[in-house]
């Protein structure tokens, strides 16, 4: 359904006779299909060190500014800073 784009319906009656011994190869050439474009990506992200380096350093930086914000409003509730 999700994977082949097809309804509900129309996967069951495709697969309604099928035996597992069809219907797993049908399943697994979906599932390949399916998820070739993601594992694409995914290799030409892990090859790119730069871009992957810079991601994980922006986010890095938003995490810190966050947690910082947090930290500084927990100070303030709990009587350890005054609130500027």
């Amino acid at each position: 359904m999700i994977l082949s784009g097809q309804t509900k319906a129309a996967v069951a009656a495709e697969c309604q006779d099928m035996g597992w011994g069809q219907f797993k190869p049908l399943l697994t050439e979906t599932l390949i299909t399916t998820l070739q474009p993601i594992q694409e990506k995914h290799s030409a992200i892990m090859a790119d060190r730069s871009y992957l380096e810079s991601v994980l350093r922006d986010g890095r930086e938003k995490a810190a500014a966050i947690a910082n914000e947090t930290l500084k409003k927990a100070k303030i509730a709990m009587g350890y800073a005054l609130p500027t």
